[in-house]
């Protein structure tokens, strides 16, 4: 229950900040991309959505271009809440979280994620 509140919570936090911070804005332009992140039995997961410079979020977790499968909900949220900088390393490193899909536009969920909980600052432009 705690790892679909955070889910629903990360939504909530991209697309606020999808809509109030420029620079975020200008990246959304530059890609359209399906993420998801999940367990791996199913149970809960949300699937992130950028085309066309928009974000948008919903619960199909079948169709994407890169998921992230944690081994239990448990796992999944202590790992993304509580984890810090290297906590999908440290998941991936032990097994508890693997990559389905193209792992080569990782980085930039992983910076839309960051700079929308305030973990990492992206420079507004000017």
């Amino acid at each position: 229950m705690a790892f679909q509140l955070l889910l629903n919570f990360l939504s909530f936090m991209i697309g606020l900040t999808a809509r109030n911070n420029r620079a975020i804005k200008e990246m959304l332009t530059t890609r359209d991309r399906v993420y998801v992140i999940k367990t791996k039995d199913g149970k809960y997961g949300r699937r992130f959505i950028i085309k066309d410079g928009k974000y948008s979020s919903d619960t199909v977790l079948q169709d994407y271009e890169l998921a992230f499968i944690f081994k239990d909900a448990d796992t999944g949220f202590k790992t993304l809440a509580l984890g810090g900088d290297t906590g999908l390393q440290i998941a991936l490193n032990n097994y508890d979280m693997k990559l389905d899909g193209n792992p080569h536009i990782f980085n930039f969920f992983g910076v839309l994620i960051a700079v929308s909980m305030g973990m990492m600052k992206r420079k507004e432009i000017k």
